[in-house]
C-alpha cells in the first residue's frame, strides 16, 4: 500500500476540484458539510495530544499533526437527483485515478484515493469516497511515517 501511495500522482489537482465540488453543494438540502481548518484543527490536535500515551498513539499523532484541513460531507439524506448529480461530478473528478484501497462493508463500498508529491516522499491529500459520504483530508504526511505506523500496527 505504501508503494502505491508513493507512486500515485494526480494530474489536474483533483483535491482542489473536490473542494470546489463540495463548496458548490454546501447549503443544498440533504448535504451536511463539516469543514475544519485553522483553529478547529489546532483544537483537535491539542485534544489528540492529551490522549497520546503510548508509542503507537504518538506515532499516529505525528501523522495527525501534519494535517491542515478535514472536510466531511454526508449526503445520505439528499434528494436522489441531487445525490446522483453530486456523485456523477465526483466520479468524473476521480475517473482514471488509482484507488489505493477499496473495501465493502455489507452493501456499502468505500474507496480511498491519495495524492502524492512529485517525488513520492509525501502524501498531500487523501480522499475517502463512500456511497453516501465523502471525506477529504488536506495535509502533508511523509510516506516513511505511514510505513512505520503500519509496521507498528502489524505487531
Amino acid at each position: 500500500m505504501v508503494l502505491s501511495l508513493a507512486s500515485t500522482a494526480w494530474a489536474g489537482n483533483p483535491g482542489g476540484k473536490i473542494r470546489t465540488l463540495v463548496s458548490s453543494f454546501k447549503g443544498t438540502e440533504g448535504f451536511d458539510v463539516v469543514d475544519l481548518g485553522g483553529p478547529a484543527m489546532l483544537l483537535l490536535k491539542a485534544a489528540a495530544g492529551a490522549e497520546a500515551d503510548d508509542p503507537e498513539d504518538r506515532a499516529a499523532l505525528d501523522l495527525f499533526r501534519s494535517l491542515k484541513r478535514l472536510t466531511v460531507i454526508d449526503f445520505s439524506e439528499a434528494a436522489p437527483e441531487k445525490r446522483e448529480k453530486f456523485l456523477r461530478k465526483l466520479d468524473r473528478i476521480l475517473d482514471g485515478e488509482e484507488v489505493l484501497m477499496e473495501a465493502k462493508d455489507g452493501g456499502e463500498k468505500v474507496a480511498i484515493y491519495g495524492l502524492s508529491s512529485k517525488d513520492g516522499s509525501r502524501i498531500e491529500d487523501i480522499i475517502i469516497r463512500a456511497d453516501d459520504a465523502l471525506i477529504s483530508v488536506k495535509g502533508s504526511i511523509r510516506t516513511d511515517q505511514v510505513e512505520a505506523l503500519m509496521k507498528q500496527a502489524e505487531k
